[in-house]
């Protein structure tokens, strides 16, 4: 049977593809390491690592360990968390992957749960929504806020909506493009040819948006790629090229712009998500529903 100290092991090594430096941040010598490792390989009847004079590979069976030792480890943390949640109080770590666009919304969030719940520590990673779905799938993040798209109807995550925004054009203040009215909208159709920031694969804003402008039949030129809203919005303020954003991102405070409406108008809708494969601890359950309450 494999124990859990022998999937630290394997995930250490993994991370660092080294010896050396893997038994560093285990604080055990590397032969000791080395040998934990090799023991186990012996076990299984398989090679997890390839060695070579510059480190070691994970191989295909290594890569397969490696994903159940992530979920595993993840379920034994979680089950130690919650059980010093209910010998103390709310208290424990919580990974939180966050979409772009939803910083400035969610650092008020977060100020506010820390306050009101002192002994959890929250950390947070800007991710796409692709690496975020992968992280909890995987254990390596216990919530995110995503945007929801149909692509996303995934049973193994649980989901709660913390509302529809709409994404909305944003240009430079002093000169918004001359096809829109004087009420600030602007057909998605016009935007055919014109100069617009661009998502990367992997961002659920990038897929709504293209939609959008499928739908309408409008082919913009994609100079610029950034997975920062910020960066989109200082293209945009100083003319470089107009970007579609949040409505709440083209809100903030920062580089002046005109906000424009578009018609028909694109929205997303973020959701706190989380996996639906295994109770949520003391610490993510109060999360949940301080951020996402039930509705």
């Amino acid at each position: 049977m494999i124990s859990s100290r022998q999937l630290a092991y394997v995930r250490a090594v993994a991370r660092e593809l080294h010896f050396t430096r893997a038994a560093e941040t285990l604080r055990i010598a590397q032969p000791a390491l080395s040998q934990q490792i090799r023991k186990l390989e012996r076990q299984l009847g398989v090679e997890l690592f390839a060695r070579n004079n510059h480190g070691v590979e994970l191989t295909a069976a290594g890569a397969a360990l490696l994903e159940g030792a992530e979920r595993i480890l993840s379920d034994l943390a979680a089950v130690e968390e919650e059980l010093l949640g209910w010998a103390h109080g709310t208290r424990g770590r919580i990974r939180l992957g966050s979409a772009r666009g939803l910083t400035v919304r969610l650092a008020r969030l977060l100020a506010a749960f820390s306050e009101a719940h002192p002994a959890v520590e929250v950390e947070l990673r800007e991710m796409t929504t692709g690496e975020m779905t992968a992280g909890l799938h995987a254990g390596r993040l216990d919530a995110a806020t995503v945007a929801v798209s149909p692509r996303l109807d995934d049973a193994r995550l649980a989901y709660r909506s913390l509302g529809e925004e709409p994404l909305v054009l944003i240009t430079a203040a002093s000169s918004g493009p001359a096809s829109s009215g004087q009420d600030g909208v602007m057909p998605v159709a016009a935007l055919d040819g014109a100069d617009l920031v661009a998502y990367p694969p992997g961002s659920v804003v990038r897929e709504i948006v293209l939609a959008a402008l499928d739908a309408a039949g409008a082919r913009p030129r994609f100079r610029f790629e950034t997975r920062d809203t910020g960066t989109a919005r200082a293209l945009a303020s100083f003319g470089v090229a107009a970007a579609i954003v949040p409505r709440s991102v083209a809100e903030e405070p920062g580089q002046p712009v005109r906000v424009i409406r578009l018609d028909p108008e694109p929205s997303w809708t973020p959701a706190l998500a989380w996996s639906a494969l295994r109770r949520p601890g003391p610490a993510l359950a109060a999360f949940i529903d301080f951020v996402a309450p039930g509705r």
